[in-house]
């Protein structure tokens, strides 16, 4: 993983010389006098951002150069320095724009100097740098400069033997894939006359080689085929006549012939095995661009599901025309076949009783492992060679990391190769993600607004930077580098984990770059060097220990689990981010010194304590996320329209299942109304659920923000009119409101019509009837997300006009079957939550050629309902379904009709919803007949769908 500080290095660059650039830091350069000097620094950080490019596009010359790998170190501290260097700019010129009298006073003029004084050192620490490098570079200059071509074939040819050792190491031990076996032979089965791509992707090291390997074995399958070949993709292929010249040899391609001569009469099958990008795929393509109507067929092993669909829908051209179902995910073993595969390696039998305490310490074991076979097997491997006691495989379960380091290479290997194919935009926030904990779901927007608030995500043309950030994150799920949870196909995944056996290799290098300090329980030494993240997780020790912590030159701070006092000081004055999220035990007092992080960009308070923000925050200048979510806080500073840049506002309680719970208290909850206590300055009510945020003054002045919600806008606090002041806010694409009166309800229509950019909408009210009263003309054209929260007792029939609307989520809206049926047509919409008391009918149904495009059905909490009735052919896309707490659903074929219909099914959840003994019977059975075999989920547990059906705990 040399690449790590190459790609480090040329993040900070980026940021370094985006900041160089600016006009503001020339106009600051020739106030202090050292204009000369920024030029110099900024030429040389351009001449090492070039350098460093041809490093990362030439990765095999940095690991045989020891003097580029530890220069390139070198390049990075000195880059972050610069940085350093240029916030200290930013302040100062904040100051003097505001106050040109203020320049001039001596405190002033002392601060000019001190500045102009580091960027002399800065100049001289760059000299010093570029000289050093190239007096080392001299004497030890020689072949490693280039990559021979003879060498640089024989590192393909050395990839190529891993790859089958790898491979042959995986079949050996391949067990509980009898039913993935049996559906990619399947897929080659299917006889039209044409060729067809069938892709199998999956995360690195999770069988696919293996699993081909055994479908390429098969004697019935040879059977089929006149000819075949197994390509393992030479990285990087950049040019087809490479893998022509290899698909030849495995061919045995009479010298002087053609490929497609050989090809043309024949029934061939070729494997395209570790193929990383699309624009492989369009020169391996070109072997193939010939007539062959013999049902050959390619199969094509990937660790990206956005390659895998590429080789049908842009590289096969006409031939995939239908083949949507040739794309084949290979998922994580579950947990029998885990074991099984664990026992295999140990014990060299799939069925061993084991004691019951190495019984638990085997669980523990396989729990990092995730499913992941490459995983299982290694560890396995290492297992077997012990002594089979239960401490011994408590100590390896609890050094599990440091295994990893040394006999764990074949993981290593796989996850290395995985990291190196990454772009270097990607690696450094792959490598932020060692921030989080192992099994910690990360949430999407927590890790993009944190990306962009360390600046490793910039605008990008026209682009914003949170819709680059988006870009990035779905090709790290799309290349299986991290995995996205609860996500099924067309709903994108809101939260994502990294793999366990991945996370102990990122986090160790993160660690050795001097990026990253994590401070565990009882830690026993804190180090004084230039850290950059500082993660404190569980820590029990002294709080005086981590005083003594170098806390001058750390970007982020992180915190799981209890608060460590006094903290958050003044120390940390290169600060940008500050997560605190579900903090325990964090008061009012320890952000006192908030105020004094003058960089700090992202502040995350969601799911403390926190009652009080200081008044301080108003200081925060260039703040653009604040997250007070699911706190005790209900005002804000009343500076809170000085921060310009503020961009993500996010306040009140989460919209969720259990909001209308948290709203009341238990049954008289419904005889207060929905939502009065939101609309309300005192009562009961409010003591149960005291979360409402009142809008700031000034909000309309905040024109940066992009989100606000949730926000009290009713009666008493002190917003009267101002709701139709929120068309100044023109960049706004997701609005919360609650508390609204009939009235403001009105004025809110008007003025969310004028939003343009707007694209989530949340409402919450004791009654949403004016929403009815609102006109087509006043309905955002991009609205892709709609929560409403509140009796609304019929749809508006602007809803129809919504073509763009993905996810709807109602909460006591109290609808009926006509409502449901004014959301049917809706072509995009994909994800469609009816939750408690937002449908009052006994029955729902759902028709013919309705919901074309929905894949998830959230029913939840519906006490009346009886009957969920699917027709044939309704909902044809729909992947989940879910019904919970549906207690009144009949215990026989009506109170759930249609699943067999539902084609695309992969998940069926019945849960809490009494006893229906006869309903489960029924619906298992149309389960295990389903060509799907869809999981199906009861409590806690999935019922096995046929004998031979894998199961596992939900």
């Amino acid at each position: 993983m040399e690449a790590t500080a190459v790609s480090l290095a040329r993040s900070v660059l980026d940021g370094v010389l985006s900041s160089a650039g600016s006009a503001i830091a020339d106009e600051v350069a020739r106030l202090i006098g050292v204009p000369k000097e920024v030029d110099f620094i900024r030429n040389e950080m351009e001449m090492m951002q070039s350098f460093l490019k041809v490093v990362s596009a030439h990765p095999e010359a940095t690991v045989r150069n020891d003097i580029v790998k530890t220069w390139v170190k070198h390049v990075r501290d000195l880059a972050y320095d610069v940085e350093d260097c240029l916030l200290d700019f930013a302040l100062y010129a904040d100051r003097t724009s505001s106050s040109r009298v203020g320049s001039w006073l001596p405190g002033a003029i002392a601060e000019r100097r001190r500045i102009a004084e580091r960027i002399r050192d800065l100049k001289a620490s760059v000299e010093a740098l570029n000289q050093r490098h190239q007096r080392y570079l001299q004497i030890a200059v020689g072949p490693a400069a280039g990559v021979p071509e003879a060498q640089s074939s024989s590192a393909l040819h050395e990839h190529d033997e891993h790859s089958a050792e790898l491979a042959a190491f995986q079949v050996s031990d391949i067990i509980g894939r009898d039913t993935e076996i049996k559906a990619v032979t399947k897929l080659l089965s299917v006889s039209n006359g044409a060729l067809r791509v069938v892709s199998v992707w999956g995360m690195g090291g999770m069988g696919k080689s293996s699993l081909v390997r055994m479908v390429h074995n098969d004697p019935d399958v040879l059977a089929e085929f006149d000819c075949r070949a197994w390509i393992t993709v030479p990285h990087p292929l950049d040019n087809p006549d490479v893998f022509k010249r290899r698909l030849k040899k495995e061919l045995a391609v009479p010298h002087g012939h053609m490929i497609e001569d050989h090809l043309r009469d024949k029934r061939y099958l070729v494997i395209v095995d570790d193929l990383l990008s699309q624009d492989e795929w369009e020169n391996i393509w070109q072997a193939f661009r010939f007539r062959n109507e013999k049902d050959s067929r390619i199969i094509v092993t990937t660790r990206r599901e956005d390659v895998a669909r590429h080789c049908h829908c842009a590289g096969a051209g006409d031939v995939a025309e239908g083949n949507k179902e040739l794309i084949y995910e290979l998922k994580p073993l579950l947990s029998k076949e885990s074991k099984r595969l664990l026992y295999q390696k140990v014990y060299k039998t799939t069925n061993y009783d084991l004691p019951s305490d190495m019984e638990e310490q085997a669980s523990h074991i396989l729990r990092r492992c995730r499913g992941l076979p490459l995983a299982i097997s290694t560890i396995g491997g290492l297992l077997a060679n012990r002594p089979k006691t239960s401490i011994e495989w408590r100590n390896l379960h609890e050094h599990l990391g440091a295994e990893l380091e040394s006999d764990l290479r074949n993981i290593t290997k796989v996850i290395v190769s995985s990291y190196d194919g990454l772009p270097y935009h990607l690696k450094s926030i792959f490598l932020y993600l060692s921030i989080f904990p192992e099994n910690h779901e990360i949430r999407r927007t927590r890790l993009l607004r944190r990306w962009m608030a360390e600046g490793y995500i910039a605008k990008n043309r026209d682009m914003p930077a949170d819709v680059v950030g988006d870009r990035f994150y779905n090709e790290l799920i799309n290349r299986s580098m991290i995995q996205g949870s609860k996500a099924i196909s067309g709903v994108r995944a809101d939260r994502c984990r990294v793999h366990s056996m991945v996370l102990k290799i990122i986090l160790s290098k993160f660690i050795e770059e001097n990026q990253l300090l994590l401070i565990e329980k009882h830690s026993n030494e804190i180090p004084q060097s230039k850290i950059r993240h500082l993660v404190v997780s569980r820590w029990k020790g002294r709080d005086e220990e981590l005083q003594r912590t170098n806390l001058s030159y750390v970007r982020s701070l992180t915190i799981f689990g209890d608060y460590p006092a006094s903290l958050v000081s003044p120390k940390l004055r290169l600060l940008r981010v500050l997560d605190l999220e579900d903090t325990i035990n964090l008061k009012n007092d320890d952000l006192k010194h908030i105020g004094e992080l003058r960089h700090l960009r992202y502040l995350c308070l969601r799911g403390t304590d926190v009652s009080k923000l200081p008044s301080s925050l108003q200081n925060l200048r260039y703040l653009e996320t604040l997250d007070i979510q699911d706190t005790q806080v209900t005002q804000l500073p009343r500076g809170i329209a000085k921060l310009e840049k503020l961009c993500y506002l996010l306040a009140g309680v989460n919209f969720s299942k259990d909001l209308l719970q948290k709203m009341g208290s238990g049954k008289d909850k419904h005889k207060v109304g929905l939502l009065s206590c939101l609309c309300c300055n005192q009562g009961e009510c409010c003591k149960v659920f005291n979360a409402s945020v009142r809008a700031p003054e000034g909000i309309e002045k905040l024109q940066n923000l992009h989100m606000l919600g949730v926000v009290n806008v009713g009666n008493g606090n002190g917003v009267a009119g101002r709701l139709k002041k929120l068309t100044n806010l023109t960049n706004l694409r997701r609005l919360g409101v609650e508390g609204l009166t009939e009235k403001q309800g009105h004025d809110l229509c008007q003025s969310i019509g004028e939003l343009r950019r707007l694209q989530r909408l949340e409402v919450r009210s004791d009654s949403l009837t004016f929403l009815t009263q609102m006109g087509e003309l006043q309905v955002p054209a991009h609205l892709v997300s709609l929560r409403l929260c509140g009796n609304l007792s019929s749809l508006p029939n602007w809803i129809g006009s919504l073509n763009d609307l993905a996810k709807v989520k109602l909460l006591g809206t109290q609808l009926n079957q006509k409502d449901i049926e004014r959301l049917q047509d809706l072509r995009n919409l994909t994800l469609l939550g009816l939750w408690e008391n937002s449908y009052i009918g006994d029955s729902l149904h759902f028709c013919t050629g309705t919901f074309p495009k929905l894949k998830f059905l959230d029913i939840d909490g519906l006490e009346k309902i009886e009957k969920v009735s699917i027709d044939k052919g309704a909902m044809p896309e729909l992947k989940k379904l879910w019904i919970n707490t549906c207690p009144s659903l009949q215990d026989n074929s009506s109170g759930l009709s249609g699943v067999p219909d539902l084609w695309n099914l992969n998940e069926l959840l019945l849960k809490k919803c009494g006893e229906k003994e006869n309903l489960t019977k029924i619906l298992q059975r149309q389960i295990s007949d389903h060509h799907k075999r869809p999981r199906f989920l009861i409590g806690k547990s999935i019922v096995p769908t046929s004998p031979s059906t894998p199961h596992t705990d939900s």
